[in-house]
């Protein structure tokens, strides 16, 4: 359906906004959707990295919709909205949340645009902003029903064809748990698992290896921790998502890494031990965050004098400082130069590891020296040292000296590893 050229007029500011402001666009638009609908981000990072992919995909197809007023019946949707729609019923996220999503983003960009107006000067003001914000509405409204009309279809067909190929109940039920829907009395009764218990999530993932070599692990890891119960789904053909039930003398994460044979090729990743229903979700939120930093950001690097396996298990208290540098990672770069310096360069990876077992031992020399196996008086010199490169005394109790270099690994990976040339 077309509109006349006066109408077409009137939109053109919605058009030039777009343009000109894609990204915030895109996140007013996913921030809205997620304050309404929080299954999109509680589900697992897969389906909110999902979700953002179709605010962005969907930027440019409504801005070129509402500016020429053409909704064209039976048009597909963008490829990321596609995807997500398919994945949303495997996922447990139920139709009117799709649904709700559609209507939430509608209207915040209505209410962004219009603010936007109200500040822009160069805008047309009463009656002639009034109208223009009418026709991007109307517009507006008709594409949205339209691929919402679109989305709703896929998503049946994906839970028609999930019905009739056997999935299994327990991944319904783990999805609904996760997203709080299932009580625990009806949890334990559907999954064979006690809810009210001391939980700590796991993914076993590895590209190319096979559900049984993931099951074998996780076999191994259940033993190791003393699990008294299991509770495992599929996430993929190449991963495995659980839960144990552990004890309070289960084994921290070193003495796994110590203990623990973990095959080539296949990782651990682990959340932190959280008591009942809501700990058996913020553990799995951890260990899938875990799972994401540690092939994103921690290829298998292992720390010298540790077993090669130890790169094989990461915990959440591993990647804490990660999980916010990841969100602007250019931004978290510059702020570790600025705290660092030089200290980042392959020259001084001697200095970096005195100081990563001198912040391990709370700033005691004395155990620093030990552990390093140098004199107290090497290892004072080489803090000398650093405090030069900083150009600020180094002090264990110093946040941001600490923040920065836990980050260092991350933001400069390329840069901390290397020949040592600090001559001490």
């Amino acid at each position: 359906m077309s509109t006349t050229s006066p109408d077409t007029q009137r939109v053109d500011a919605f058009a030039e906004w777009i343009r000109a402001n894609p990204d915030d666009v895109a996140d007013n638009v996913f921030r809205a959707c997620v304050s309404a609908v929080p299954s999109f981000i509680t589900t697992g990072r897969e389906i909110e990295l999902a979700f953002r992919a179709v605010c962005s995909s969907f930027v440019p197809v409504v801005s070129e919709a509402v500016t020429t007023g053409e909704i064209p019946q039976g048009a597909s949707l963008p490829a990321a909205a596609d995807d997500l729609a398919r994945r949303l019923p495997a996922a447990g996220i139920k139709l009117v949340d799709l649904a709700l999503s559609y209507d939430i983003a509608g209207n915040a960009l209505l209410d962004t645009f219009s603010r936007a107006l109200r500040g822009d000067p160069s805008t047309p003001a009463g009656c002639d902003r009034a109208d223009m914000l009418l026709v991007v509405a109307g517009r507006l409204f008709r594409f949205r029903q339209a691929a919402l009309a679109q989305a709703m279809t896929v998503y049946h067909q994906e839970q028609q064809r999930l019905q009739h190929s056997g999935v299994p109940d327990v991944l319904a039920a783990v999805q609904r748990v996760l997203s709080g829907e299932l009580g625990d009395a009806e949890a334990e009764q559907q999954l064979g698992y006690r809810m009210n218990k001391r939980h700590v999530a796991f993914v076993v993932w590895g590209p190319g290896a096979t559900e049984a070599a993931l099951r074998e692990v996780a076999a191994r890891l259940r033993f190791q921790m003393r699990a008294q119960q299991d509770l495992m789904v599929p996430a993929d053909e190449h991963a495995l998502h659980g839960w144990f039930d552990v004890p309070e003398s289960a084994p921290g994460v070193d003495l796994l890494r110590a203990r623990l044979s973990v095959p080539a090729g296949i990782r651990i990743s682990l959340g932190t031990p959280q008591y009942g229903s809501s700990g058996f979700r913020v553990t799995h939120r951890e260990a899938l965050e875990t799972q994401s930093l540690a092939d994103s950001a921690m290829p298998q690097s292992i720390r010298p004098g540790t077993k090669a396996e130890a790169g094989h298990i990461v915990s959440i208290c591993d990647v804490f400082a990660l999980v916010f540098a990841s969100r602007d990672i250019e931004l978290a770069r510059h702020f570790v130069r600025s705290q660092l310096g030089s200290l980042v360069e392959p020259r001084h990876s001697v200095l970096r590891e005195t100081l990563r077992i001198w912040f391990e031992e709370l700033g005691s020399p004395t155990r620093a020296a030990r552990r390093l196996n140098v004199h107290v008086n090497t290892l004072v010199k080489r803090l000398n040292r650093a405090s030069d490169i900083v150009a600020r005394p180094v002090d264990a109790g110093d946040f941001a000296l600490r923040l920065a270099f836990e980050l260092c690994g991350i933001t400069h990976a390329g840069g901390t590893s290397g020949p040592a040339e600090d001559g001490l």
